[in-house]
């Protein structure tokens, strides 16, 4: 994986972001969402160690699949979250794009 830098720099940062959420919601609505959140999370993980371990193409592109998706459904919710819907997103579109187009 030393070849593959922004890889894992976009890795990292997905990972704190995602954490970030977690810790944010949590805080926010206690644990209504956080079965769902905690699923996503073990996804992400288990998709993660199949790109470093394995180096799966595959698991690259069903990771920033996941992002596009989560991307579209907080997009769909927009009108109810705000600015943080637009800016989380945003995010996740780009994460997925420099995942995927490393």
């Amino acid at each position: 994986m030393k070849e593959r830098p922004i890889l894992i720099t976009a890795i990292i940062i997905s990972l704190v972001i995602e954490f970030a959420i977690i810790l944010l919601v949590f805080n926010k609505i206690c644990s209504k969402r956080l079965p769902e959140q905690s699923i996503r999370l073990i996804i992400d993980i288990a998709l993660i160690s199949l790109i470093i371990i394995k180096r799966s193409n595959k698991a690259l592109l069903a990771l920033a699949g996941l992002h596009i998706l989560s991307g579209l459904l907080i997009w769909n919710k927009i009108h109810v979250s705000g600015m943080s819907g637009q800016i989380l997103s945003i995010y996740h579109f780009a994460i997925a794009l420099v995942i995927y187009f490393h």
